[in-house]
């Protein structure tokens, strides 16, 4: 029986660095994002039985509670 198949050279493929540039940016832009959305957290986030909070559509009073 005959083989058609080409017989096997051995090759030499150099090792190619693609991707990995992209590949760092998309960690340093998710991690700068963490970082972005921790910080507007930390300055933004009012505990819901904080003193200072008021839920929405209520007006502020000053005075007695009656």
């Amino acid at each position: 029986m005959h083989d058609s198949s080409p017989p096997h050279v051995d090759r030499h493929i150099p090792y190619k660095q693609e991707g990995w540039g992209i590949a760092l940016f998309v960690v340093l832009l998710a991690a700068a994002s963490a970082g972005f959305a921790t910080f507007v957290h930390k300055k933004t986030y009012l505990h819901p039985t904080d003193t200072h909070f008021h839920a929405a559509g209520t007006t502020q009073t000053t005075g007695s509670h009656d």
